[in-house]
């Protein structure tokens, strides 16, 4: 007997992961043979002028998708499946590290204050991105001189907060009413994923992220998670 498929069956968030690593690896295979072959043709014409603006837009667009689909991939790829004893102290210290590393920052405009030994029950990549996603925010809103600010403290028995202080202009109503849309985003530097996928990291482990305002300037996000 040959089954048939209930058009009201639903679909579920599997199918939604599914679809979106198929769509990610359906765009990102054909996405880097344009960047090759644009790459290439701009070495061989060695274009000047409105040409070589025109394939410095090119190069600016493929980035910029890629970035939009990696970010899909990313948040399509959270599993607390792969979670174990991760050291919050140990994670804070690479996130900060590998953050401005890559970026190519003065690792001084960061404070890592040192909180109390806490172990979490987490995937360890999942939350040292997550740490470089909201590292990463505060640069991008804090003045060149402005300082980022990293500790964590037992909230209760149970919690552990990790907080990143910046010292930027603060997060207005209207951005904070649609902080968590995916896709929105105040800068030209994001996908509008990044918070998304924390705020999903935290989720999956049994807890959070929050953000408020301080008084004097900036803002802080909090990302807290059961302690083990």
């Amino acid at each position: 007997m040959r089954s048939t498929l209930a058009a009201d069956q639903p679909f579920t968030e599997e199918d939604l992961r599914e679809m979106v690593l198929r769509l990610a690896h359906e765009i990102r295979n054909p996405l880097a043979t344009i960047k090759s072959a644009a790459q290439l043709l701009e070495h061989l014409q060695k274009p000047e002028g409105e040409i070589a603006e025109f394939y410095s837009s090119i190069h600016t667009e493929i980035d910029r998708i890629d970035m939009v689909v990696r970010d899909m991939h990313r948040y399509a790829r959270l599993d607390i499946d792969t979670a174990k004893s991760v050291d919050v102290g140990e994670s804070v210290r690479t996130a900060v590290e590998a953050e401005f590393s890559e970026n190519g920052e003065d690792g001084d405009r960061v404070e890592i204050i040192e909180g109390p030994a806490t172990l979490v029950l987490m995937d360890q990549a999942q939350l040292e991105s997550a740490l470089c996603e909201l590292l990463s925010n505060g640069i991008r809103f804090s003045p060149p001189v402005g300082r980022i600010r990293v500790f964590w403290q037992h909230h209760d028995r149970a919690m552990v907060q990790i907080h990143v202080d910046d010292s930027g202009p603060g997060i207005s109503y209207e951005v904070e009413q649609n902080m968590l849309r995916p896709f929105f985003s105040t800068s030209t530097q994001g996908t509008g994923l990044g918070l998304n996928i924390v705020a999903r990291t935290a989720q999956l482990s049994g807890g959070s992220l929050r953000w408020q305002n301080l008084e004097g300037g900036g803002a802080r996000f909090t990302i807290t998670v059961p302690r083990m």
